[in-house]
């Protein structure tokens, strides 16, 4: 019995060596080069809870909430409202749905561009020609020399496309790269169902989004103050460079006719800001930021109008049932 007690002993010992080395070799770690201390660390359960969850501070919606408007939603792609607040969907009707986003696409383009440069860089305006005929331009030229804040206020005000693609041009080198990135925020934001491959939203059976995922990527540029000035702007004066050295001044007016005057929300609701979009595919788009009568903030969407009267309607009664 001694004798087997030796040998096991003696066998644990040449087992332990072989795992451990000798002397001061050592063997490197199975699943990377840092010792344990370096990779985990152990926090106590108060430090553990305060972490958030990721959809903590946005709305959420699964399943259609339509009983709170009598809009009639069957002539529409979707349509949301939600609570930048208190987090509530207020109004959901296919918002999880695929759709084309048109010129709404340029929120996500200027998100991007807003955390990627600075709004004073000036930019020297590349080929920004755009093979589609009645596309709506500012009318840019090769060798002109405009700043990204211009570029903002042509794209998000007059919704030019030119101005788009010149942006995504100067800070990602190509509209494909620019895309990449469009899409990584995307992701990070949780906007699942969404792939651009574009800055301006020109029609693409690859470019899409839903209007969930539209609130998502709203939502997170509101957050921005520089994107709040431009989207609550009616006119605005673009001053920029000729490639042939004319400083010139052109002013542009929104597309967002609720800021116009166009159309005027009823009750206590008041517009603040917003971005349209129309395309053949897209339908009359439009997203806003409003606000209560106690300021309190809302996002709201809706997809695919069949025309610009039933755009602005519906939207005026769908706030006017939410948003109290």
């Amino acid at each position: 019995m001694r004798c087997s007690n030796k040998v096991l002993l003696a066998a644990l010992t040449i087992v332990t060596l072989s795992l451990t080395g000798c002397g001061k070799e050592k063997l490197p770690l199975e699943y990377g080069k840092y010792n344990l201390p370096d990779n985990y660390n152990i926090e106590s359960m108060d430090v553990q809870s305060e972490v958030p969850l990721f959809a903590s501070d946005i709305c959420a919606v699964k399943d259609n909430i339509t009983d709170t408007s009598s809009i009639d939603p069957s002539s529409l792609y979707g349509a949301g409202v939600f609570d930048v607040n208190t987090k509530k969907t207020l109004y959901a009707y296919n918002v999880n749905e695929r759709v084309n986003p048109a010129s709404l696409t340029k929120i996500m383009t200027a998100l991007v561009v807003i955390e990627n440069c600075n709004l004073d860089d000036v930019v020297t305006v590349p080929d920004v020609s755009i093979g589609e005929e009645g596309v709506q331009t500012f009318g840019l030229k090769e060798g002109d020399k405009i700043t990204v804040k211009n570029l903002l206020y042509i794209s998000l005000v007059y919704s030019g496309n030119d101005a788009s693609l010149c942006l995504a041009k100067y800070v990602a080198g190509s509209e494909a790269a620019f895309a990449e990135m469009m899409n990584a925020k995307a992701a990070s934001l949780g906007a699942s169902n969404s792939h651009f491959i574009n800055p301006h939203g020109l029609t693409s059976s690859e470019h899409y989004t839903t209007a969930y995922d539209l609130y998502l990527i709203f939502n997170a540029a509101c957050k921005h103050q520089e994107f709040l000035d431009i989207i609550s702007t009616d006119k605005y004066t673009v001053s920029y460079t000729t490639a042939e050295g004319e400083a010139k001044d052109k002013e542009i007016s929104t597309t967002n006719k609720f800021l116009t005057g166009g159309y005027t929300m009823p009750g206590s609701v008041q517009v603040q800001g917003g971005k349209t979009g129309s395309t053949a595919a897209a339908g009359k788009c439009i997203i806003l930021y409003d606000v209560d009568g106690n300021g309190n903030p809302y996002i709201s969407v809706v997809m695919g109008a069949s025309s610009e009267e039933n755009l602005y309607n519906t939207m005026i009664k769908l706030c006017n049932d939410t948003i109290r």
